[in-house]
């Protein structure tokens, strides 16, 4: 199930998410990503995707392993995500992932940015996957191959500045939430 929060810029969507997440009584059902990846912990991580971090600078492989991703499962995705990750690197295939892993992240537009970002989040094993303005930077084409990839998750929650109603209708798999002054809660 997908929740969509939005509403207009400052209205207080992030801070209200970011106060849930460190308050003293959610604190106990949440535990941040770290390398130590058990079964048992991977139970309680996050995924955490609140942009902007443009701050990685290296290849595309690196940014894979900080997060203990194999890049090489690009090779064996699912529709919805290899749709996302050629929205980013074009066409994958044994031929060009080489190429792949050796592209640096600075060299990827915005958009591709935030959607490898995205797919990043998809690809941790998590419970709970945050996303803010996961359509920013995007193309409308695009918007429904982000939603679908998004959609494989089990829980999500997507910050944005609109409802996914306007664009996706009310046949998909998602709650809209609007916050109007989120500052005054």
């Amino acid at each position: 199930m997908i929740i969509n929060i939005f509403g207009p810029s400052g209205s207080g969507k992030t801070t209200l998410i970011r106060n849930l997440l460190i308050s003293e009584s959610t604190e106990k059902f949440f535990s941040i990503y770290s390398n130590e990846r058990s079964k048992e912990k991977s139970k309680n991580i996050i995924s955490i995707s609140l942009m902007p971090i443009p701050l990685f600078r290296g290849t595309v492989a690196e940014f894979f392993d900080i997060f203990s991703i194999n890049i090489d499962h690009l090779l064996t995705l699912n529709r919805e995500l290899k749709d996302l990750a050629q929205s980013i690197f074009g066409k994958i295939n044994k031929n060009v992932l080489h190429e792949i892993k050796l592209r640096r992240i600075e060299t990827l537009s915005a958009g591709e940015i935030r959607r490898l970002f995205i797919l990043k989040s998809i690809l941790v094993e998590s419970n709970l996957m945050i996303i803010d303005e996961p359509f920013s930077n995007s193309d409308e084409n695009l918007w429904l191959k982000i939603y679908e990839a998004i959609n494989l998750k089990e829980n999500s929650i997507l910050l944005s500045h609109f409802s996914l109603q306007k664009f996706f209708g009310s046949k998909k798999n998602y709650i809209s939430i609007h916050i109007n002054d989120a500052k005054r809660l």
